[in-house]
């Protein structure tokens, strides 16, 4: 089962979301459709669109969306994070990390990451899990980021910017000697001295205690860590990357094979579709088609992502039907749609869709560069 009209001919249970821009960095990925932001020329078509699609009642249900969070910080590369539901402020899921010219990826999860993450969007300073701030060679290491004494325009955080800020300035006139939990900078060297030794002489990472009691909190570290690896970025086949969860190989690579009612797309945009593979361990596994991407000319739209349900409770192992228990009632499967396969596959498809959106923009003021000095000459 590697193409879509024979995965759609056996009638898996299918996820369908839509991926829309939120301002200029954020992204929002929702099941329900955004007419104000589908492809149309006027309001009339958008009026009959959103006829067609009448927004339910759940909409605002954590639950039911995604929101990717793009914090900016000067001067810094930071991490997306990956959140549940509409909005920045929900329970953050993951952070998504870009490598150098886009040849790998690293995603960290962790249901810590909500007391680790400030309302800026990254890792606080006193979170970092190593006291020189560096994750080379750890891929569950996390990286803190400084509240600075000045701010500049456009930064994320400006409420919790001044908060800190404030607290700093009182601290100082009143002289409390008092630890200050939002400050890092001033623990004291026999407290960072006692802070080292504790990791020497335990090589388990520690864990990130948010009690109020605790003066200096402990160094936090991601939960699990996925790497999406471009597989051949010189070759034929650039548009393929690959990352491996619970001993099953995944493949993001390019395709053209899309929906009967999407054939438009096809001829149109041909470097653009996208499909997620799945090859269980073993020697001759067949190519299991997980999900796929196709992209739209909505100006505020990146595209649709579909998701096969059933597919992913397969290489979960689950049962996907409802059951009868002893009483007679029915059990409704388990959300898959909560595990932490599917919060990687939906973050990877969040790095594929930004990186080729990336590769594109640049693709395209390179040509009109050349465009132009050509026209000069």
């Amino acid at each position: 089962m590697s193409t879509l009209n024979e995965a759609l001919s056996k009638q898996h249970r299918l996820s369908i979301w839509h991926i829309y821009h939120k301002g200029d960095e954020h992204i929002t990925i929702t099941p329900f459709i955004n007419p104000k932001k589908e492809f149309g020329l006027n309001k009339k078509s958008h009026k009959k669109l959103a006829a067609e699609y009448p927004q339910p009642p759940d909409r605002n249900n954590e639950s039911n969306s995604y929101f990717v969070h793009h914090p900016t910080l000067l001067f810094h590369n930071v991490p997306c994070t990956l959140r549940r539901g509409n909005k920045k402020t929900g329970t953050p899921v993951c952070l998504i990390k870009c490598g150098a010219f886009w040849l790998n990826w690293k995603i960290q999860f962790g249901d810590n990451l909500k007391d680790v993450i400030d309302p800026r969007g990254v890792v606080k300073w006193e979170c970092r899990s190593n006291p020189n701030n560096t994750t080379l060679n750890d891929d569950r290491a996390l990286k803190g980021y400084k509240v600075r004494t000045w701010r500049v325009w456009g930064e994320s955080g400006k409420s919790y910017h001044r908060q800190v800020n404030a607290r700093r300035k009182e601290k100082k006139n009143t002289k409390v000697t008092d630890a200050d939990p939002f400050e890092m900078e001033k623990v004291t060297e026999d407290e960072k001295q006692d802070l080292g030794d504790s990791q020497t002489q335990d090589p388990s990472p520690p864990s990130y205690s948010a009690s109020p009691q605790v003066a200096i909190p402990q160094p936090a570290v991601a939960e699990e860590a996925v790497r999406l690896n471009w597989s051949s970025p010189l070759s034929l086949n650039t548009r393929r990357y690959s990352f491996e969860y619970g001993g099953i190989k995944f493949y993001w690579k390019g395709t053209r094979d899309v929906h009967p009612d999407k054939q438009w797309a096809k001829w149109l945009m041909p470097f653009s579709h996208l499909k997620l593979i799945a090859r269980l361990p073993g020697i001759g596994s067949e190519n299991i088609l997980v999900g796929q991407y196709t992209p739209s000319f909505a100006c505020r739209k990146f595209g649709e992502l579909w998701i096969f349900d059933s597919v992913v409770a397969r290489l979960l192992g689950e049962d996907d039907s409802a059951t009868l228990t002893e009483q007679g009632a029915v059990s409704a499967p388990r959300d898959i749609r909560k595990t932490r396969l599917y919060e990687a596959i939906m973050a990877t498809a969040m790095c594929m869709i930004i990186g080729e959106a990336q590769k594109r923009e640049i693709l395209i003021a390179l040509l009109a560069i050349a465009a132009e000095g050509g026209s000069a000459n």
